[in-house]
């Protein structure tokens, strides 16, 4: 009963815990390796800089050789210039799976069976299909230069008894490429 009682106590025990400081404005803002970014303020405007620095309470871009500070309380969205060429390999591969899924499926089988099951060559097809395009969806992804959104400033929900869905509300998707 002691060996529990023990075992519990140091459980529920309280306990310090040590972490490096954040900067408190700029939640979720990765900086390391940002030549060029993108700042666009409160009133919309975008302004395009060599970054510098952080602090917890703004950035700091180099702007035509001058340096340039910008409040956290006034930046709507910091981007940088490119963006991941996954979303092209997976577009790539889901046009890839159906158009090998239709070429497996309406093909011939070599040999002299044409007629048969091979079920290794439909596999074959369709793995091929799948590999050539998501490499077409990698090259266009490549093509297109587009940007990464590293910070949005949090937008506060309006405060509202209304209930969260009424008649005549809709849902809407939104893809970005």
């Amino acid at each position: 009963m002691t060996r529990w009682t023990a075992i519990l106590l140091l459980t529920f025990a309280p306990s310090t815990v040590c972490a490096q400081e954040a900067p408190q404005g700029w939640l979720g803002l990765a900086t390391p390796g940002l030549p060029t970014v993108y700042v666009v303020d409160e009133t919309g405007v975008e302004t395009s800089g060599t970054f510098l620095r952080v602090t917890p309470d703004s950035l700091v871009l180099l702007v035509h050789d001058a340096e340039l500070q910008f409040e956290a309380a006034r930046v709507r969205r910091i981007q940088k210039r490119g963006d991941s060429l996954r979303n092209g390999a997976l577009i790539g591969a889901v046009v890839g799976v159906g158009m090998g899924l239709i070429a497996a499926g309406i093909s011939d089988c070599p040999g002299e069976d044409p007629g048969g099951r091979c079920p290794a060559f439909r596999v074959g097809t369709l793995l091929g299909s799948t590999a050539g395009y998501a490499a077409i969806g990698v090259g266009i992804d490549a093509l297109v230069v587009g940007r990464t959104t590293l910070y949005e400033r949090p937008v506060a929900a309006p405060r509202s008894a209304a209930p969260a869905f009424q008649a005549g509300t809709a849902i809407t998707l939104r893809f970005r490429w």
